[in-house]
C-alpha cells in the first residue's frame, strides 16, 4: 500500500530545447498553495528529478 503525497509537482518549460531547456518547477500543497519553487536546466526528466528531491525533503521535514 502506498501513501499519497500531500504535495504536487508542477513543471513548466520556460525556454530552450533539449539539453539547453530551461524549466521552472513549483511544489504545491493540497490546497494549491505554492510551497517551494526552483529552476533547472537540461532534459525534462532531470528537471523533474530535481523537483522530486525537493518534494521528498519537504515530506521528510513534515511540512
Amino acid at each position: 500500500m502506498s501513501e499519497q503525497s500531500q504535495y504536487q509537482i508542477k513543471l513548466r518549460r520556460t525556454g530552450g530545447v533539449g539539453p539547453n531547456a530551461n524549466w521552472q518547477w513549483t511544489i504545491q500543497d493540497a490546497s494549491g498553495k505554492v510551497v517551494k519553487t526552483g529552476s533547472a536546466v537540461g532534459e525534462e526528466h532531470k528537471a523533474f528529478a530535481t523537483a522530486r528531491i525537493a518534494k521528498e525533503k519537504l515530506e521528510a521535514a513534515g511540512h
